[in-house]
């Protein structure tokens, strides 16, 4: 995977052209758990309404929370809006990181996989999940956290991976899947559908999960605002099937 500048640059840019969007709502509680000794974030965002009982975790991208953080904040309140309890999960905690490099992914992947991994056994286990697996979002890097971090996990229901696929192509990192749904713009180069969610699928597909696919054309590694107002409801209709 090359070109991680031009990522965050991307995704900076495309924060700050939904800026303009209604960013007024949900204000979420700070929250912390522990993973390896550090102080880990995670943004709780409450259910509004009618609580549905799920708990969902979103994962940014390499771009961290500052350059990801009003479109995963954006996801998140979609979620909440359906009655969901949401953990926006500042991972990047674990090591100090802002925003992330390639040679960063590299260096600190299995570290973050680790935090990840720490927080689901953290939300899960919150009395208010009463002991529900979970579901998880997560964008570019978080994508690819997510489907690893769920592999032969049964604390995960569910898990959206947007630009996401399988680290480094090792598909040894994919067991057995909860239901995955996969949302991809066609027009992704710096995470190409034909290398990284083709070949997601064709796994996934072979461990003979269940997964759904939205994949996007005319969108790009960066999806515009009009194009997520309309994956938000997607995704949180795809977790109302948690139970």
């Amino acid at each position: 995977m090359g070109g991680a500048l031009l990522l965050m640059v991307l995704t900076a840019a495309g924060s700050l052209k939904a800026a303009g969007a209604n960013d007024t709502g949900l204000h979420p509680a700070s929250l912390f758990f522990e993973s390896a000794g550090r102080k880990i974030r995670a943004d709780r965002y409450s259910p509004v309404g009618a609580r549905s009982h799920r708990t969902v975790i979103v994962l940014h991208g390499a771009g961290g929370m500052l350059f990801d953080g009003p479109s995963m904040r954006r996801v998140a309140r979609a979620l909440a809006e359906n009655g969901d309890t949401v953990y926006l999960l500042h991972y990047f905690n674990r090591t100090g990181t802002i925003g992330a490099l390639d040679s960063t992914m590299q260096s600190h992947y299995v570290e973050w996989l680790e935090t990840v991994r720490d927080g689901i056994v953290w939300a899960h286990g919150r009395e208010e999940n009463g002991a529900r697996p979970i579901g998880i979002y997560g964008y570019s890097l978080g994508g690819f956290l997510a489907i690893a971090a769920a592999s032969d996990n049964p604390l995960v229901g569910a898990v959206t991976e947007q630009a996401g696929g399988i680290w480094n192509s090792q598909e040894k990192r994919v067991g057995k899947m909860p239901p995955v749904l996969m949302v991809h713009g066609l027009e992704d180069k710096r995470v190409p559908v034909e290398k990284y969610a083709k070949a997601l699928l064709r796994v996934l597909r072979e461990r003979g999960g269940h997964v759904e696919t939205e994949f996007v054309p005319g969108e790009g590694h960066v999806f515009s605002e009009a194009a997520m107002a309309l994956v938000r409801p997607k995704v949180a209709k795809f977790f109302a099937r948690l139970r």
